[in-house]
């Protein structure tokens, strides 16, 4: 997840394949076994493992240099180099794909530097080649490959010429580039998803590491504004997919930390919706259903672009299935806004609890082993949870393309806390 761009090890994913219904083992079945067309696999991003950063021709991208700046030692990346080098895949990948098969995995889930391979109609050549030879790699040692074509590294240029994502011409910048990969690699990988976490990456990186590394001022970020962007780009992109007969299935991937209400009461449940629908459907929704939620709309009136009808038309229905981040929930509760602090707001989640003056959050439930950060608290209904509110929003086929415990205490043991983290998330999808 984009959150730690320091982390090395891989990100332990359970994928479920297009939301097959559940299947529990009668008393003559292997309770251990898994449903057919369940698909376990990891995760990796181009900008947390592969390192080699300026290598064979690759270019500057927005997170070398955000990193490269040395200002974010207060937000947890106190190293500014680390990710020079970083796991190192880019020289070793054959490695990485030997433990995932050792590990018994079916999938193996990797981005594509955009840097790394295309700039401006400007093909990469040892980049491209490193890409094919991963592909081959992964299918070499029979697992499933699946493109994530975006991990928050654009071509650093974008970001001198016009501010990145802030920009509508990123949504053009990234259809040509998403044509490029799928004339590219289109005959070798049938599973695809354009971009990772939009919502976390609009709400966190411009107006948090952008403004404390000195390359945004406040006025800089709209955290509205970027996503809006990020839907265009994707439902460019979907068009383009299809018009090229690519035999394979293309989705979209969001963040959602479910909120869930401390209380029955109507005004806690709407706290906990809101939360959720700024939070995810502020993404999920257009792509699907063409527009974004009307809860939306009240509560943040002019500060949403609203969609064009040319617009509607374009994003809605772009997406076959709905890939989903899932670490942990939180807990919402009606707030009196009269009485509310805005400026409360958690980094990962953004500066758009600001918008929320009636929403207070909180973490709640399961058990965190390290206080120092979220990413270690085991909380299985989160999985649930979090499945249920998008299949009950948007009737998609549901793929877990992120899920994980963040304890770097016990990274490289046979650690059971892990174990129990991913069983227990299984066992609440009744897996």
């Amino acid at each position: 997840m984009g959150k730690a761009l320091h982390t090395l090890a891989i990100i332990v994913a359970t994928v479920v394949a297009f939301c097959r219904a559940a299947h529990l083992p009668g008393k003559d079945e292997d309770p251990f076994a898994l449903p057919e067309n369940f698909l376990i696999g990891a995760g990796v991003s181009a900008i947390q493992t592969e390192g080699a950063w300026d290598a064979d021709g690759k270019l500057e991208s927005a997170c070398d240099h955000l990193l490269h700046t040395g200002k974010l030692a207060s937000l947890g990346y106190p190293d500014p180099n680390l990710h020079d080098v970083a796991a190192d895949s880019y020289h070793r990948y054959k490695d990485d794909v030997k433990m995932a098969k050792a590990l018994g995995l079916q999938l193996y889930r990797f981005s594509v530097s955009w840097s790394r391979v295309y700039f401006e109609g400007r093909r990469i050549e040892k980049g491209i080649q490193y890409y094919h030879n991963l592909i081959k790699e992964i299918k070499d040692n029979g697992m499933k490959p699946l493109i994530t074509m975006y991990h928050f590294d654009h071509p650093q240029t974008y970001e001198d010429e016009f501010k990145g994502w802030q920009s509508e011409q990123m949504a053009l910048k990234f259809e040509e580039y998403a044509k490029f990969l799928f004339e590219e690699y289109g005959k070798e990988v049938d599973l695809w998803v354009t971009m990772n976490e939009p919502n976390m990456y609009c709400s966190y990186f411009p107006a948090f590491l952008f403004v404390a590394a000195g390359l945004y001022k406040e006025e800089d970020s709209n955290i509205y504004r970027c996503m809006r962007n990020f839907v265009l780009a994707h439902a460019r992109s979907y068009r383009a997919f299809k018009e090229a007969g690519i035999a394979g299935q293309i989705g979209f991937n969001a963040l959602l930390m479910h909120a869930s209400p401390n209380s029955t009461r109507p005004e806690d449940v709407y706290a906990a919706d809101l939360f959720n629908q700024v939070h995810a459907g502020q993404v999920l929704a257009p792509v699907v259903l063409g527009d974004y939620p009307q809860v939306l709309k009240d509560q943040l009136g002019d500060k949403l672009t609203e969609f064009t009808a040319e617009e509607k038309k374009l994003i809605q229905g772009t997406t076959d299935f709905i890939g989903l981040n899932v670490y942990f929930s939180i807990v919402a509760a009606w707030n009196d806004p009269a009485t509310s602090d805005p400026s409360k707001s958690w980094p990962i989640v953004g500066r758009f609890v600001e918008d929320l003056p009636m929403t207070s959050i909180s973490m709640a439930g399961g058990v965190n082993i390290n206080s120092a950060t979220a990413y270690t608290r085991i909380a299985p209904e989160a999985m649930k949870d979090a499945v249920l509110w998008v299949w009950n929003s948007y009737k998609k086929p549901i793929v877990i393309t992120e899920s994980g415990l963040g304890d770097s205490l016990n990274m490289g043991k046979k650690d059971h806390l892990r174990a129990s983290y991913h069983s227990q998330g299984a066992v609440e999808l009744e897996i």
